[in-house]
């Protein structure tokens, strides 16, 4: 008993075409903006999160991630995260954009 020939086959012709999408254009952009302005952060837009997402660039005291819905509320988190390694760290090893 043989099998019928599937569409997966090497050489079989598509049986539909699907165009790729681009999730999320504005938010991927705004994330982009943020961070060129941001030049002591890593930022970008999660699309599987939905998120803004934040990663310092420079010498934390521990792992240090931070997301928000919105870029005012990630703003805001990347400031009082920078506050608090200067805090726990010491002003003169902290270096904080």
């Amino acid at each position: 008993m043989s099998r019928p020939e599937g569409r997966h086959r090497v050489g079989a012709r598509p049986a539909l075409h699907v165009t790729p999408r681009s999730w999320d254009q504005a938010e991927r952009a705004t994330a982009a903006r943020l961070d060129q302005v941001e030049p002591g952060w890593c930022v970008f837009y999660g699309i599987g999160l939905r998120k803004f997402v934040a990663i310092p660039l420079w010498r934390a005291p521990a792992h240090l991630r931070v997301e928000a819905a919105t870029v005012e509320d990630l703003r805001e988190q990347m400031r009082e995260a920078e506050l608090g390694a200067m805090a726990s760290i010491g002003r003169d090893r902290a270096w904080v954009a």
